[in-house]
């Protein structure tokens, strides 16, 4: 293996040289019509059923959900609590452990104004700045509730209807989008590292806010564009959750998004609730939260009971840094929608009330809200005084800060667009921009678009079937249902301390860093399908894990100290037997510090149906590599700035490519990919153990872009760790984008 060093300004130079393409030799490369089986024989995705929509009605359901969103944007109070209310307590309750006043009474409703509060609740108690309105009349101001809302429909109008991860990256930097939570550090990322989703949204990569709500706050709306094509909704939603942050946040996103595609069909909360939730996973803490709201509701528990039932549940955010976990926690606030949609019963105004006197984050559940069941309702069946005051001509205000003249609003903007972005736009504007990127995504998907009447293909949403994995989540208290392994010194056990959610963790320990252990359960599955196995590790930074199913596993590194947060490890893999050990390894390594690992909340899933199992394989005989590139066995060795490149056959909707790559150098290496010559940006390759090797989890994986037809792709290592590649898979993306 060569070793390269050089300085800072020689490696930009080498860099340019690389890219310019001009240091390649040529490789064999894979004829793919006849060519060794590359591109498997897929058959035609068909659909046996179809609606038929009015474009009347439906535009009329778009503009109540945005008028709807914004009424509740305006509603909701926001973070009142004893810290930011001294000395003039509320009629309210206070949770013990907790500084948030929720369930608050009547008296802070008005019930015969149009907007309780002014988007801000504690305006209305006089407990925060009382020039904070972010609507007013005929008037409302960006905010994290709406900005990347809007921007994901200018997205899809630049580069839909079929777009890639490299295209929301792109965007977020071209619109210099300023955002708070795990936003804070995209456009950063993208800038700095070229990294696109899901590596913008990762702690691992430099997203200290990735907890943070974002993902469901500000991708809630994306449905919109799907009426009757929630498999299209939710492939997008993973994509588009990616970019902020991670896990819970992602999920409930994505269940919001698949609501707003339900929301065209149903005119019944619940319905729309749990026909959402039929897609997704349902071992999880917010569908507990669900469990536990419409539990309160049907056996005749009033709303403020549930509401404080349901903080006195949430789950305890280990990661959070300021006394209001609660306020912060992503299952409490998806309890309060909940809690906002059942007891509402169908009925605006009841429904935005109620979200938003539950407190918490109440501008953005209660924004969610409201653009649900304006949804339902549409625009024309709101209270007469919403309309008077909220309508189509409305402008929504790009704030940037440099406009207070314009908006009238002198306090601190921190949510917007800030190049390339319109000041304003009437919600008419914002509404026939969502109806054209729908009618774009009806011809997509096989449908057609004929004057005023929509023929869409309607998509079924099969279940993801959850595998019986036992005590998943060590709340027994105990390691019941799991096997261990492990040398002299080792030990397997439940433990209260560094807990991810929930109340237990499991936890490895070693007495000698040389010694490695597992623990793991023995799982029926189906020959020949996929599978995802999931959990959320804390620690080892120095130390290789293994996330495993039989042979097949996943190396992690975590690059992040130790004790800080936990990272979640995912491995998809295909069934080669009917039964096969799936766990989590602690692996020796001589030398190193750390001495446990916690995991928690581990999940097998199967995922055969998410996504199109046929794909392209390239290995080193197909390449064409820089010049200077050998040859390990059956892995090409690639220096800082050498590149391979090879040609493909692209598919509707983005691809998945995933990178079977080997870094044994202690630290994180990057990559620039490129289609068809243009950078599309960049991947991190994580370092791996020292024994590890390309089996099918150990890959970097990335979604992008490039249409149909023949295309190439090239990548080219720009850090100094020499790294080995194995071969490169390209799937197609999500099935239903074929037509």
């Amino acid at each position: 293996m060569k070793k390269i060093i050089l300085k800072t300004g020689m490696m930009i130079m080498c860099l340019m040289f690389a890219l310019s393409g001009v240091s390649c030799r040529e490789g064999r490369t894979t004829d793919l019509k006849s060519g060794g089986g590359n591109w498997k024989s897929r058959p035609a995705v068909t659909f046996s059923d179809t609606v038929t929509l009015d474009k009347n009605v439906i535009r009329d359901k778009i503009l109540g959900m945005w008028v709807g969103s914004a009424i509740g944007l305006g509603s909701g109070y926001e973070y009142v609590t004893t810290t930011s209310n001294p000395g003039n307590p509320i009629d309210a309750e206070v949770v013990p452990n907790t500084v948030a006043y929720v369930a608050m009474a009547d008296k802070y409703w008005e019930p015969n104004g149009v907007l309780c509060s002014g988007s801000i609740g504690v305006n209305a108690l006089r407990t925060g700045p009382v020039n904070d309105p972010r609507v007013s009349y005929n008037k409302v101001i960006s905010d994290d509730d709406m900005h990347v809302d809007v921007l994901n429909q200018f997205i899809f109008r630049d580069y839909g209807p079929d777009l890639g991860a490299q295209d929301i990256a792109e965007a977020w930097s071209k619109y210099a989008v300023s955002d708070v939570g795990g936003g804070e550090s995209v456009t950063a990322s993208v800038k700095n590292n070229g990294y696109m989703p899901p590596y913008t949204g990762q702690r691992m990569y430099g997203n200290a806010g990735y907890w943070v709500t974002e993902p469901w706050i500000e991708n809630e709306t994306l449905g919109s564009i799907f009426p009757y094509m929630p498999r299209s909704a939710e492939a997008y939603a993973e994509l588009f959750t990616a970019t902020q942050g991670d896990a819970l946040a992602m999920y409930l996103g994505k269940l919001c998004s698949l609501m707003t595609v339900y929301a065209y069909e149903y005119s019944d909360a619940r319905t729309v609730i749990e026909k959402a939730f039929e897609r997704l996973d349902k071992n999880n803490e917010i569908y507990e939260m669900y469990k536990y709201v419409l539990g309160c509701y049907t056996d005749g528990v009033d709303w403020r009971g549930a509401c404080v039932g349901a903080v006195e549940r949430r789950i305890n955010c280990k990661l959070i840094s300021v006394r209001d976990a609660a306020g912060f926690s992503i299952n409490a606030n998806a309890a309060m929608i909940f809690i906002g949609l059942l007891y509402g019963e169908n009925d605006f105004e009841r429904s935005i009330k109620i979200t938003s006197l539950c407190g918490l984050d109440g501008d953005c559940t209660a924004c969610t809200v409201g653009g649900l069941v304006g949804q339902m309702t549409g625009f024309e069946a709101l209270p007469e005084k919403y309309k008077d005051y909220i309508n189509g001509s409305t402008l929504y205000y790009n704030y940037t800060g440099k406009n207070v003249e314009e908006v009238d609003v002198y306090w601190g903007a921190f949510a917007y667009c800030g190049a390339n972005f319109p000041n304003s736009l009437s919600f008419d504007e914002i509404t026939d921009l969502t109806l054209s990127n729908l009618e774009a995504q009806i011809m997509a998907r096989g449908g057609e678009v004929d004057g005023n009447e929509y023929i869409i293909r309607v998509q079924t949403a099969e279940p993801i079937p959850q595998v019986a994995v036992t005590n998943r989540s060590f709340e027994r208290g105990d390691t019941y249902g799991w096997q261990f392994e492990g040398g002299e010194g080792t030990d397997f056990s439940a433990t209260l301390d560094r807990v991810h959610l929930g109340n237990y963790a499991g936890m490895i320990t070693t007495e000698s860093t040389d010694t490695s252990a597992r623990a793991y359960q023995n799982v029926s599955l189906k020959i020949g399908n996929r599978y995802r196995v999931t959990a959320w590790m804390l620690g080892c930074n120095d130390r290789e894990v293994r996330l495993f199913a039989g042979n097949k596993y996943r190396s992690y590194i975590n690059p992040i100290t130790s004790n800080s947060a936990f990272v979640k490890l995912e491995l998809y893999f295909t069934a080669e037997s009917a039964r096969e050990a799936i766990g989590i390894e602690l692996c020796a390594k001589y030398g190193a510090f750390s001495y446990i690992l916690n995991f928690d909340d581990f999940a097998v899933e199967d995922v055969t149906h998410l996504t199109d199992g046929y794909y392209q394989a390239f290995s080193a005989r197909d390449y064409h590599v820089s010049e200077n590139v050998t040859l390990n066995g059956n892995d090409i060795v690639l220096g800082c700035t050498d590149g391979l490149r090879f040609e493909y056959e692209g598919m509707r909707g983005y691809q998945t490519f995933k990178i079977y790559y080997g870094n044994r150098t202690g630290s994180v290496a990057q990559a620039s990919l490129y289609i068809d010559g243009k950078n599309v940006g960049s991947v991190p390759l994580p370092t791996q153990g020292e024994n590890a090797d390309h089996n099918e989890g150990n890959c970097a994986i990335v979604y992008l872009y490039s249409g149909t037809g023949k295309h190439t792709f090239k990548m080219v290592l720009n850090s100094f760790e020499d790294i080995t590649v194995e071969r490169i898979e390209v799937y197609g993306g999500n099935t239903v984008f074929s037509k």
